[in-house]
């Protein structure tokens, strides 16, 4: 009885040293001043909209006081939903540790496809369907879409030929044959669609997008089993119009 007795009481002083190590390491941490800010970039092979210097800046402009000062004092949320106000950056996730570092982790945004209406410089599209600015610095190698394409209206929201592209782009992307094929899409004033090809001298007449899958799928077909005999030069124009048929017409 009396060993269960001592037992009891030895495990109350460890839950009380415990508690009272946790309040002063807490208490200490509480006191840990900033000194080091790293700032991580995922993705910087491929994009490079912002560098690790716009990141500092846009820390700076929140005029926040961050290095030198207080870890405890600083609100990594809020300091993470204004760095999300960037159009360029998709996700922000900033922690800190005892030794005083806080860690700043950015995801770009992946641009999809460059849209280019009629006379207009454009935007891109992200692999979300969001719309992002052109950049002065950096210009990816990625699908144009030109043409006759609307504006997104007033409230940001794409039209269903907007949409339509995105889909269609997104597609293209996802396989591998077609990613390294078509370089670009073109609208015409009749709202149809027409695909431009990396290799050869033809351009293609998709029509409307009903049953794209299917016109690809046709498509694919024939550069597989019928240009890569007779030649990827051979014709002028590939027409997809009829979902049921291919119609090739010689240069």
């Amino acid at each position: 009885m009396i060993k269960r007795v001592l037992k009891i009481l030895v495990w109350i002083l460890i839950a009380a040293w415990f508690v009272v190590m946790m309040g002063f390491v807490s208490g200490e941490a509480d006191k840990v001043l900033c000194n080091r800010i790293e700032v991580i970039l995922s993705d910087t092979v491929h994009n490079r909209f912002i560098t690790r210097s716009d990141v500092r800046a846009m820390l700076e402009a929140t005029d926040m006081h961050l290095q030198g000062y207080p870890l405890a004092e600083i609100n990594t949320r809020t300091l993470e939903k204004e760095l999300e106000q960037n159009p360029y950056i998709r996700n922000a996730e900033i922690s800190k540790d005892i030794s005083g570092r806080m860690e700043v982790q950015v995801e770009q945004r992946v641009p999809l496809i460059r849209i280019m209406p009629d006379g207009k410089n454009g935007y891109y599209l992200d692999t979300e369907g969001i719309m992002l600015p052109l950049s002065d610095r950096f210009t990816p190698f990625i699908l144009l879409a030109s043409g006759n394409i609307p504006y997104p209206g007033r409230d940001g929201e794409p039209g269903a030929r907007l949409k339509e592209i995105y889909r269609f782009s997104s597609y293209l992307a996802e396989c591998e044959f077609w990613r390294d094929q078509i370089v670009q899409i073109y609208v015409n004033r009749e709202g149809e669609y027409e695909l431009i090809p990396r290799v050869g001298a033809h351009h293609i007449l998709m029509g409307s997008m009903d049953e794209w899958k299917k016109k690809l799928k046709n498509l694919e077909l024939l550069y597989r089993q019928g240009l890569s005999r007779y030649g990827w030069n051979t014709y002028g124009t590939i027409n997809l119009k009829y979902t049921n048929q291919v119609i090739c017409t010689k240069r």
